[in-house]
């Protein structure tokens, strides 16, 4: 079975990239620790998003929550090598701690993530695997991102889709270009999404995978445009910020004008 392509607007958050695990208890998982300074909450009123934990300052699980009940949904752990590098995140239900899926990173010459492996759960059994391949251009910095299907029976890589990125001289993400695969192996361009952002620091952007949460500063607006409806699907993001110029709150107004407010705690 082909992976579907299909367009993702902005995401408020992306997958982390980081860091060591080390078992916890029931209650442990639910209320997991923070290094000071760092974020440690998302909140959607008063009810958590999501929680992260630091071993020191690298992130070591990531907690995401029902906002409705308040219950906890499922838990990311990391663990890494003797280096410090991130050689697998893997995703627990709450509760039973059911396997949801698990990805492993490998890295370049550089020290860059290069490769990611995915394979995503269903009742413990395994119900696909896809493969995720990371280039950058001679300054280190990410030029392309290309995704594959893995074949099961063979474990044959069938490309899928590819984006290309554009940064600006601050780093920030510019724009991506979104590329899908047919079954002849020939490859249309998909989107063109652009982003905006302020001048204040990303609380995500060491913890984000390269990509456009990860940039410098926090994304004020992104605009993508659907070339084969000729539609556009704009989002803006508007923030209060603390002493320090981390935002306090975000809120997000989507295509339909929507609009949801999320605030962020810190540890300090």
């Amino acid at each position: 079975m082909r992976l579907k392509n299909r367009f993702m607007p902005a995401l408020l958050f992306c997958g982390a990239v980081a860091l060591s695990s080390c078992e916890k208890n029931e209650q442990e998982t639910a209320m997991p620790a923070f290094e000071q300074g760092m974020i440690s909450h998302v909140m959607a009123d008063s009810a958590a998003v999501t929680a992260y934990a630091f071993s020191g300052k690298q992130l070591s699980q990531v907690n995401h929550y029902d906002t409705k009940t308040g219950k906890l949904e499922s838990f990311d752990k990391y663990e890494r090598d003797g280096s410090g590098k991130l050689v697998k995140a893997t995703s627990y239900a709450a509760g039973n701690h059911a396997l949801l899926s698990e990805q492993k990173y490998t890295y370049n010459t550089n020290g860059l993530l290069s490769k990611t492996e995915m394979a995503y759960y269903k009742g413990g059994k395994l119900e696909y695997s896809a493969l995720a391949t990371v280039e950058y251009d001679t300054k280190n910095n990410l030029k392309k991102k290309s995704l594959y299907e893995v074949n099961s029976a063979t474990e044959e890589a069938i490309p899928t889709s590819y984006t290309t990125f554009e940064l600006l001289p601050n780093g920030n993400y510019a724009n991506e270009k979104q590329y899908v695969i047919d079954d002849k192996g020939e490859a249309s361009l998909f989107s063109t999404t652009t982003y905006s952002y302020d001048s204040n620091q990303n609380p995500f952007h060491e913890l984000a995978e390269p990509g456009s949460a990860s940039s410098p500063n926090n994304m004020i607006a992104s605009s993508a445009l659907v070339h084969n409806s000729k539609k556009t699907y704009k989002y803006t993001y508007a923030y209060t910020y603390d002493e320090r110029g981390y935002p306090l709150t975000q809120t997000v107004v989507s295509p339909t004008g929507k609009s949801e407010t999320f605030n962020y705690l810190y540890s300090n």
